[in-house]
């Protein structure tokens, strides 16, 4: 079996990953929902906490901002080319 070659340390690794990732995605769904409800990119303005919503058009740092989605989609694939490499690298 696959599983019997991973140790409790990876599940642990790949639990706070998740958790991470998951975090990331609904803190930005959020964000963009009281953008919508307010109007206003200045969403908290506290003391200690000042959030403003910024949108990035390229990828990360704004590199490649420009519009070509087909160069958007062909990275994406690669990117996920790498990464199952990757994972059947980690797997054997």
């Amino acid at each position: 079996m696959i599983l019997k070659n991973f140790n409790k340390n990876f599940f642990t690794g790949l639990i706070i990953i998740l958790s991470i990732f998951l975090f990331d995605r609904f803190s930005k769904i959020y964000v963009i929902y009281l953008n919508k409800k307010t109007y206003t990119s200045e969403l908290f303005q506290s003391k200690y906490l000042n959030i403003s919503l910024i949108w990035n058009e390229g990828i990360a740092f704004g590199l490649f901002s420009f519009e070509q989605s087909d160069l958007y989609n062909f990275l994406t694939i690669i990117i996920s080319i790498l990464i199952l490499i990757i994972f059947i690298m980690i797997i054997k």
